[in-house]
């Protein structure tokens, strides 16, 4: 190497600040922990937990779309949309 060649190392935090990822090392710092408490889950009551998590988390992603034409339609993601005979929106 050239003894003109400056070399300049930077440190670049790529989760830190990131909700998102930072939400991934959480849930990864938990997979690591070993669970020994001696009760069992049943699928179907976790998986009502879990939807119930993912919605509320969509739905707070979903709230933060005040410029979306679809929000002005479907503000709450758990409610239907209504529909005449015709197939017009209600």
């Amino acid at each position: 190497m050239d003894p003109r060649t400056k070399v300049v190392l930077v440190w670049i935090p790529s989760h830190v600040g990131i909700p998102g990822n930072e939400k991934v090392d959480v849930a990864k710092l938990a997979l690591n922990q070993e669970i020994n408490d001696g009760k069992q889950v049943i699928w179907s009551d976790l998986k009502i937990k879990v939807n119930t998590h993912l919605e509320q988390l969509w739905q707070t992603d979903w709230d933060t779309e005040v410029d979306n034409k679809l929000h002005e339609i479907r503000p709450n993601l758990k409610e239907r949309l209504n529909y005449d005979e015709n197939k017009r929106l209600l």
